[in-house]
């Protein structure tokens, strides 16, 4: 059994390095997003990326989050 829990546990880590190769850099990912037509409220750009994450219940709405490629000023707007 414990061969098999041994094995069981290289395959995971094989696995776990395969996929972190795999993954897209974070350049990658960057050069990937489509830019939102929002302007940074900081450095007034429109160079500007954003996704959703749920951070409140599951009835609420999520946030929206905004971050300027150019200053990499961050922020977030409620539903």
């Amino acid at each position: 059994m414990e061969d098999d829990d041994m094995i069981l546990k290289k395959r995971d880590k094989k696995t776990k390095i395969k996929r972190a190769e795999e993954a897209p850099s974070e350049e990658e990912i960057i050069n990937e997003m489509e830019f939102e037509s929002t302007e940074c409220p900081k450095c007034r750009k429109k160079k500007v990326i954003s996704w959703t994450e749920q951070t409140r219940a599951s009835d609420e709405p999520p946030t929206r989050f905004y971050k300027c490629m150019e200053c990499s000023y961050t922020w977030r707007e409620y539903s």
